[in-house]
């Protein structure tokens, strides 16, 4: 099987949504976010044209010593986020009592030592996890039809414009700087906005299941996908499905960080997975000591680490555009 970067656009463009991106959003456009995610989607297809732009002109920046310093600070950036967003899901609705340390090793264990051989495996899985995700999403979506609430969503522009545009550009940064882990792949435009699309269009779905269900309420939720769910039940008496059909969040986390590993492996030039995992480790190590069971502090990063990650995206794409490739790598 050829194996397609374009693909991971799927798994990337959703794994920061979980948690703190939906509700950064609701907090800033309440019940019009479904307005700032489409304006957010425009946004970011001009953004992965510049990104696939760049990242086809010079494939080998990855060999830039300055760059590939900038580019292990957003690897390990993205991590940390991806296990805040992981632990505190975790942590508040399933093993409360349990370490994230602990609860959260077995699942980088795994997306750490999947690409034992190059991105075979991890395309082989994000093919499975790509279809799964998309009928996990139909399926609770359908099942959540009955507790529809069309009047949720008016009054239309109940919000102030100034809060619309500002949660559409947080949906653009979200959904695309994850994308710069594929630098260095070989993606083309084409293909890639057609995942992102894929991906946005799901989201935006959610957020649709959102307001029609929660009306008023979308801002006082953490987790409001995840609190939606826990509506949905079988005949009446067959409930708490909700942590089987709440899946995909987990895939899309999975995949982004093991592909973050295998990137982790081409800065420091090396095939071993002992350095990705052991990085991941003392991440995780971090985010269990000071940040997964404190809320306060969760929320404050949850608020802020967008600014760091443009910031880092610039200095990467200010990088890459100053950077001249060789005329024998370049692409034509």
């Amino acid at each position: 099987m050829k194996t397609n970067a374009n693909l991971f656009t799927y798994f990337l463009s959703r794994s920061m949504f979980l948690g703190g991106g939906l509700s950064l959003m609701y907090l800033n456009s309440g019940k019009d976010t479904y307005i700032s995610c489409i304006l957010g989607i425009l946004i970011g297809i001009a953004i992965i044209y510049i990104f696939t732009y760049l990242i086809k002109n010079n494939p080998q920046v990855i060999n830039n010593i300055f760059f590939k310093i900038v580019y292990f600070t957003f690897l390990t950036f993205i991590i940390f986020i991806l296990l805040i967003i992981l632990s505190t899901f975790i942590y508040s609705y399933f093993l409360p009592y349990t370490p994230a340390l602990f609860s959260c090793l077995p699942f980088i264990f795994l997306a750490t030592f999947l690409n034992t051989q190059k991105k075979r495996n991890i395309y082989y899985l994000a093919t499975i996890f790509f279809v799964i995700s998309i009928i996990t999403i139909t399926i609770k979506t359908s099942l959540l039809i009955n507790e529809f609430q069309y009047t949720n969503i008016l009054p239309i522009l109940s919000t102030s414009p100034i809060n619309i545009f500002k949660s559409s550009f947080i949906f653009a940064c979200l959904s695309t700087t994850p994308f710069l882990l594929n630098i260095g792949e070989n993606v083309s435009f084409k293909y890639s906005v057609k995942y992102y699309l894929i991906s946005s269009l799901t989201i935006l779905i959610i957020i649709f299941t959102i307001t029609f269900v929660l009306g008023d309420l979308v801002k006082t939720f953490s987790y409001p996908e995840y609190a939606i769910l826990r509506k949905i039940r079988f005949f009446k008496f067959i409930e708490n499905i909700e942590n089987f059909i709440s899946v995909s969040w987990f895939l899309d986390i999975f995949i982004t960080i093991s592909l973050a590993g295998y990137k982790l492996k081409e800065v420091f030039n090396t095939q071993t997975n002992y350095i990705p995992f052991g990085i991941t480790l003392f991440i995780l190590f971090i985010v269990n000591k000071y940040i997964s069971s404190n809320f306060y502090v969760s929320i404050l990063i949850y608020k802020n680490f967008i600014y760091i990650l443009i910031a880092l995206v610039t200095l990467l794409c200010f990088i890459i555009f100053v950077t001249k490739p060789k005329k024998s790598n370049a692409i034509n």
